[in-house]
């Protein structure tokens, strides 16, 4: 069945419904907040983000200057959503009151279609277990083991990167070579991976009102195995390949664990042995690690790497600096020996280059979330009435959707100054004054917030750390004629990609010079 009438089936169904649903149990916010006028009432500004703009955030930066930080969007079938940069607001949302707030349900339906029940979907008291036995995993002691080999001359970084990380959270994650810096042609998880990535839809009015449908009709769920769309074959593809490569190493783990095994998976499955209920998974949710880890884990940081090289390869003044500061930390400790946590930590401008590259560029353009209480949301930029009235708190309804801006919070000029648009890593050299705590890295989103932060976080800092590092100091990096055309492509997820070939793929075309 084509993905045109699997979702046009949803469509005339969900459409078919939509009265009910709308007028009877819909929230709604004050009529005081502004926001766009919705280009669709079927799928509102939400596909217009997406299928509306070349450049990432472009659109929802206009509507924050227009209307303030926080503003309201239309969703499927006219339904009110609150989108929010306001860092009070924001705090509130992914710290406060973290399980107050649960992802919204379409995101949930769209990563369990990718990996089932794991730690990126669950909410509440499944999510805090799941967390505490992972999190063991991403402990600084198993963050050590990371060896780094480079290749080029002229490079799509974007594809690099991506083999390097995979390889690299393969090894820390489950022991794992998946040979894709080695033997690109014949790794299989690299090649499903890159597809993945490749493939990623951009939010068509179908794929949301199919998501509506899914969210709003529990039922509709179990069709999936049997009328799968494009979308959800794709998805299913990847989860299949993991969960054959998984089973084994789990199975394997099981038999094997002791206090000397280090990568994440045998971390998860000792943990598991544990008489705690509070710290032990199902088998289901141990085997659904897989998926979710590997697409946290090799998408942000690909994507992160590429950006940094980017505004490197335009900034030879910073990146020669970065290449002087490397240089003194290995006259420190010696050419031949590995650096440590504490040097990579230690170095100050190799950490505000990436900070900078992920303020820029978080991987998801927004962060959903859904009210699961009445709640009282406080703001530090007031919204101002059109008779002229401040306001500092929003009343939202239990059942809520709102939009975390990631874009829009780590560009937001209140919050990083008049320069926030801009590549300056200097900004990070004097630690910027902060009256909001956010996020967990340099206070950006881009790895999210609170109890639902990205849970290797710190795994992807050092992944970028060891990468950025390896890769000044061998090498040289400059604009290639393509660079100039490559942009942030608002998909799924956001990644680079050239102007008029977003077809083709992830890519960061850069002349690389051996040194």
């Amino acid at each position: 069945m084509s993905t045109h009438i699997y979702f046009g089936g949803f469509a005339a169904l969900a459409i078919a419904l939509a009265t009910y649903f709308i007028f009877t149990g819909r929230s709604s916010l004050p009529s005081y907040i502004p926001g766009p006028p919705s280009p669709s009432w079927i799928a509102g500004n939400a596909v217009q983000i997406v299928n509306e703009q070349e450049k990432a955030g472009d659109l929802e930066f206009s509507w924050f200057k227009r209307y303030g930080a926080t503003i309201k969007i239309k969703g499927t079938f006219g339904t009110d959503i609150l989108m929010t940069s306001d860092a009070k607001a924001l705090q509130y949302i992914l710290l406060t009151s973290a399980y107050r707030f649960y992802k919204a349900p379409e995101l949930c339906i769209a990563l369990d279609a990718m990996g089932g029940p794991g730690i990126s979907t669950v909410n509440g008291a499944d999510h805090a277990r799941q967390r505490k036995v992972v999190n063991m995993s991403f402990s600084e002691t198993q963050l050590l083991y990371q060896s780094i080999k480079t290749s080029g001359n002229v490079v799509n970084m974007d594809l690099w990167f991506g083999r390097a990380a995979l390889d690299a959270l393969g090894k820390a994650a489950f022991s794992y070579d998946f040979n894709a810096l080695t033997d690109p042609e014949n790794s299989e998880m690299g090649h499903i991976l890159h597809h993945f990535h490749d493939s990623t839809p951009s939010t068509s009015r179908r794929l949301r009102v199919g998501l509506w449908a899914l969210e709003k009709i529990p039922p509709l769920r179990n069709l999936l195995a049997y009328f799968p769309g494009e979308v959800h074959k794709r998805f299913r593809h990847f989860q299949d390949a993991c969960m054959k490569f998984s089973l084994p190493l789990i199975d394997e783990a099981k038999k094997m664990v002791d206090d000397s095994t280090k990568d994440m998976l045998s971390v998860i499955v000792g943990a598991n042995q544990s008489e705690n209920p509070n710290r032990r998974m199902s088998d289901e949710e141990l085997i659904c690690q897989a998926p979710h880890i590997l697409t946290a884990g090799q998408g942000s940081t690909t994507s992160t790497l590429a950006w940094t090289f980017y505004y490197l390869s335009h900034d030879p003044e910073t990146q020669e600096a970065l290449r002087q500061e490397i240089n003194e930390v290995i006259k420190r400790v010696g050419p031949e020996e590995p650096f440590s946590v504490h040097d990579y930590d230690g170095m100050a401008l190799l950490n505000a280059v990436v900070k900078e590259a992920l303020r820029l560029h978080p991987i998801l353009a927004a962060i959903p979330r859904q009210a699961e209480f009445d709640e009282i949301i406080p703001l530090s930029e007031p919204i101002i009435t059109e008779n002229g009235e401040k306001i500092y708190q929003i009343p939202v309804k239990k059942g809520q959707h709102i939009q975390c801006a990631a874009h829009g919070y780590n560009r937001n000029p209140v919050i990083w100054g008049p320069d926030a648009q801009e590549w300056n890593p200097k900004r990070w050299l004097n630690k910027p004054d902060m009256q909001y705590s956010v996020g967990v890295y340099g206070n950006t989103l881009s790895f999210g917030g609170g109890v639902r932060n990205c849970i290797g976080w710190r795994f992807a800092v050092m992944e970028m750390q060891c990468l950025t590092t390896e890769m000044v100091k061998k090498f040289r990096y400059e604009p290639s004629v393509d660079t100039k055309k490559v942009l942030p492509w608002p998909g799924f997820i956001t990644t680079p990609r050239m102007k008029g070939r977003f077809h083709e793929g992830p890519q960061m075309p850069l002349i690389v010079t051996p040194i």
